[in-house]
């Protein structure tokens, strides 16, 4: 009895999973408007007690009130709002500090630095040089990724696109088109090269390994799962074509362009999405759903919503198990109207 009720659970999903793909959202959810936000936002993220935070491009650090759906501003850094640049991303490394990843004016050094969320205080961690063959040297305000993300050993990693060069990505002494593991002490190790402009990721401590999605050229957003010394192969192969010498293939790759953003882990605490990764995409507007990290092959993602508001910049989750993103001008909230599934009981 137990085990052919454990079957229709799983029958129950699958066709679940099935008509989310012909849908706009997910049965079961629905997206709620909070408010807007002060600039464009480019990160959103939340501490264990419900506070939400977000970025905004041109260097602002913001709690947002989800009482009276107010910004209030914290902390601002010094960057510049130009193209793919700016102040790219944040992760909570605790209830009070923040991690945030940044642009200096004129894109010579990305930096990477922590944010006292209480009195707005900045250390800076590591600050990577862009142009290894002339230190200082202005750089491309393309593909410089995105958010950090923070490991449960509180080290962090954080993705530099290309900076639009493509070569560089494969070139081990320059710091773009690469994958660095930051250590408390600011030390950065170069995880993982080959990759065109990761937005973000996350770090599974118990196999090792990295779960990041990469954004394509024309078409091939990638998701990949990488660990340490992994070469990806961009800028000279992409998507399902061949793998390069010594290099890793992605785990998928979206049949359309999809540009996917902000990433994370869910916890379990959430009652219908609770397991595997979400992923926001910009192109399709979407959050996409990775139940199964280890199914092979892995299934086309499951849309939870797409095509609902603008496009989807970041993803966060709650220690509640609440889900909220923004679209760079606006906070929305994932409602979850479906009820929680029982879980089976042996014998019965």
């Amino acid at each position: 009895m137990a085990q052919m009720m454990k079957s229709l659970t799983a029958a129950l999903f699958s066709l679940v999973f099935a008509a989310s793909l012909l849908a706009s959202t997910l049965p079961g959810v629905h997206v709620e408007l909070l408010g807007g936000t002060a600039g464009f936002a480019s990160s959103i993220a939340a501490d264990s007690h419900g506070n939400i935070y977000y970025t905004s491009q041109d260097g602002g650090i913001f709690r947002f009130d989800l009482t009276t759906k107010q910004s209030m501003p914290i902390a601002h850094v010094d960057t510049m709002l130009t193209g793919d640049s700016g102040l790219l991303g944040m992760a909570m490394l605790d209830d009070r500090t923040a991690v945030v990843h940044y642009t200096i004016p004129g894109q010579a050094e990305d930096v990477v630095s922590k944010i006292d969320v209480t009195t707005g205080e900045e250390t800076v961690l590591h600050r990577f040089v862009d142009d290894s063959s002339w230190p200082g040297r202005m750089t491309a305000a393309e593909h410089h990724g995105g958010n950090p993300s923070i490991a449960a050993d509180g080290t962090i990693f954080v993705g530099l696109g290309d900076f639009g060069g493509g070569l560089i990505a494969s070139l081990p002494d320059w710091s773009g088109g690469k994958v660095w593991r930051i250590y408390p002490d600011g030390h950065a190790e170069q995880f993982a090269r080959g990759l065109r402009n990761p937005f973000d990721m996350w770090f599974d401590a118990e196999h090792q390994r990295l779960f990041i999605p990469d954004n394509g050229a024309a078409a091939d957003d990638e998701i990949n799962i990488i660990t340490m010394g992994s070469y990806c192969g961009w800028p000279f192969t992409a998507g399902k074509g061949p793998v390069v010498d010594g290099g890793t293939s992605p785990l998928y790759v979206f049949p359309r362009i999809v540009a996917p953003t902000g990433v994370i882990h869910l916890s379990g605490h959430n009652r219908l999405l609770n397991r595997g990764c979400l992923i926001g995409a910009f192109v399709t507007k979407a959050i996409y759903w990775v139940p199964d990290l280890d199914m092979r092959p892995l299934p086309d993602p499951t849309p939870v919503i797409q095509g609902e508001t603008s496009f989807v910049i970041d993803v966060a989750e709650s220690a509640d198990g609440e889900i909220y993103f923004t679209t760079g001008n606006a906070i929305y909230h994932l409602a979850i109207t479906a009820p929680r599934l029982r879980p089976v009981r042996a014998g019965g």
